[in-house]
């Protein structure tokens, strides 16, 4: 014999006041939390995209530290590459392709002066040049500006030293 329980209407009686209440603040909360960063999206694309830019130019310097010949990286406004000295390509660490990285809605800028040729480039003792040709080392602070959706970091490069921050 099979039992089938009987629901009666009577006994289904709904969320409380007390229910409702609870369930629409954790929404709030929520709610809270996910905007802004949804938001802030963009402020996070581009600190991303300056941290990764900073990396790879200390990469490039490293690089020429460890091989003692001169590597640069060369910007434009929407990528920018590992090379040698006279602009032959070398192979990102992290994709091992050779082709530009492009900034995926980030736009490089300010850079030019200091670095006049659109690159800088590291020597053997990893000292910051502006152009390899004629040996000019960089004389001050090359600033290149990161921008993308109403958001702006920087990436400082001190002379001498090579010295790359993100401020």
């Amino acid at each position: 014999m099979i039992v089938i329980p009987v629901i009666r209407l009577a006994q289904w009686r709904g969320f409380t006041l007390v229910e409702l209440v609870a369930i629409i603040a954790l929404l709030g909360i929520l709610a809270f939390v996910a905007v802004p960063r949804f938001m802030n999206q963009g402020a996070v694309n581009v600190s991303v995209t300056a941290e990764q830019l900073a990396n790879d130019i200390r990469y490039t310097q490293s690089l020429a530290m460890t091989s003692g010949q001169g590597n640069r990286i060369n910007l434009t406004s929407a990528t920018y590459q590992i090379t040698t000295s006279s602009g032959g390509p070398v192979a990102h660490p992290a994709t091992a392709s050779a082709a530009p990285i492009p900034l995926n809605n980030v736009a490089l800028s300010g850079y030019n002066p200091p670095l006049t040729n659109n690159y800088v480039a590291f020597d053997g003792k990893g000292i910051p040049y502006t152009d390899v040709a004629t040996g000019t080392a960089l004389a001050a602070n090359a600033t290149i500006t990161l921008s993308g959706g109403g958001n702006t970091r920087t990436v400082v490069i001190s002379p001498q030293t090579g010295r790359v921050i993100v401020p």
